[in-house]
């Protein structure tokens, strides 16, 4: 009996579609397999190129001839996807400019450019902000020039910003660019501009109500200004707190104090969080104030907690009164005078998964806060614990260690 050839025996269109998820080189390789495979990688609907797999010493010229000759061949029907990372651009910075304009004619509708170059690179063409396909967009290393007309991005779902706008009209393009983004779903802004001197006091304003998922990195955590997220189901926040530069707001600076009571209200009803240990700090200080937003709606939490911060836990605790699983990164690298007293809402009656990663075998504030969980969880179904430095033996003296009677008679306590 005959074998059947199942790739073969499918229709192009579906055979460019399997491709579209290969990269481009992988995707030039099948051209080998046949004749009818000859050609067929220039109808994939999309490119994905890396600039260092053209390794001959001219290779941003030989980068461009392989575009040219794939536009020609794709532009005439839609391009769902285009992906460029490239290293320098020498005397091509116009050209790959232009091309990158042209797609977005073409009717693109995932656009990724990551450019690591010594100098940032403008977007020459600014037809990119009024797009009327585009769905994902993907900025790396890129300065985008401030439009003198309203954006419109009707379609564009997702927006992921990374280091890509210099100067004080740096937050005005993120903000431009965002406003018009009727439909946006997905924002990520990982160091989306500087601030040149430290005396000019720039804020961010974020307007999208049907976002989802929001993450926040190396950005300035007390310039950022929200609203209307009712729709936010998860957010990331991995942003700098004013600390880290130098404290130019205290705390009982009564105007920074709003911005975040703002922020964080308005991103109360979240289901998912992530949050970094500077900003935990910062909220440390906050606490002390006597307020922290409740967060009713949140049932998983990853956070890192080190020095001062880990004094928070059971206030932070406080405000999620629903939470169910948390993760926790532990780094109290000195002992730390730790007591815990109050009984979070969420230890007695919802929390079933703890995990604590970075936990040091003998240290002390570490082995409090395990059986702080361990006697104070009711209906805890899991604690793991993951540890730097694993020893089997070590860990059979942890576990004399943790005097507590489990609260809850079902709870696994898991030694990684």
């Amino acid at each position: 009996m005959e074998e059947c050839d199942y790739i073969n025996e499918l229709p192009d269109s579906l055979l460019t579609q399997i491709l579209l998820d290969l990269r481009t080189k992988d995707s030039v390789k099948t051209s080998v397999s046949s004749k009818r495979w000859r050609n067929l990688w220039l109808n994939v609907p999309g490119l994905d190129l890396f600039s260092l797999q053209f390794t001959n010493p001219h290779h941003e010229e030989g980068l461009i001839k392989f575009m040219d000759r794939f536009m020609e061949s794709n532009c005439r029907s839609r391009l769902q996807k285009f992906m460029i990372r490239y290293f320098e651009c020498n005397g091509y910075r116009d050209r790959f400019m232009e091309l990158i304009g042209t797609v977005v004619d073409c009717g693109i509708q995932h656009l990724y450019v990551y450019m690591h170059t010594c100098n940032r690179v403008d977007f020459i063409r600014q037809n990119i902000y009024k797009s009327k396909t585009l769905v994902s967009l993907k900025l790396y290393n890129v300065e985008l020039k401030n439009p003198d007309f309203v954006v419109s991005l009707p379609c564009l779902k997702i927006l992921k910003l990374m280091k890509i706008c210099y100067g004080e009209d740096g937050p005005l393009v993120v903000e431009k660019l965002i406003s018009g983004c009727p439909v946006l779903e997905d924002l990520e802004l990982i160091k989306p501009f500087d601030i040149l001197t430290q005396d000019v006091i720039l804020f961010l304003r974020i307007d999208a109500p049907r976002l989802k998922y929001m993450t926040f990195y190396e950005s300035r955590f007390d310039r950022i200004m929200v609203k209307n997220m009712s729709s936010l189901f998860s957010i990331e926040i991995r942003a700098k707190s004013s600390f880290e530069y130098g404290g130019l707001l205290k705390a009982e600076d009564p105007r920074k104090r709003a911005i975040i009571c703002d922020f964080l209200t308005v991103i109360s009803s979240v289901r998912h969080m992530i949050i970094s240990g500077s900003i935990l700090e910062e909220l440390h200080s906050y606490s002390k104030l006597g307020w922290i937003p409740q967060f009713r709606n949140l049932y998983h939490l990853q956070a890192s907690f080190f020095g001062t911060s880990l004094q928070l836990l059971p206030t932070f605790l406080e405000s999620c009164p629903n939470l169910k699983n948390l993760i926790m990164d532990y780094g109290a690298f000195k002992e730390e005078n730790i007591d815990f007293h109050e009984v979070p809402q969420c230890l007695i009656s919802t929390l079933e998964y703890v995990h604590i990663n970075k936990l040091m075998m003998m240290e002390q504030s570490g082995i409090k806060l395990v059986n702080y969980f361990i006697e104070n969880s009711a209906v805890l179904k899991k604690l793991t614990l993951r540890f730097s430095f694993f020893s089997s033996i070590e860990s059979e003296s942890y576990k004399k260690l943790l005097t507590s009677t489990k609260l809850s008679p079902t709870c696994q306590v898991i030694f990684v």
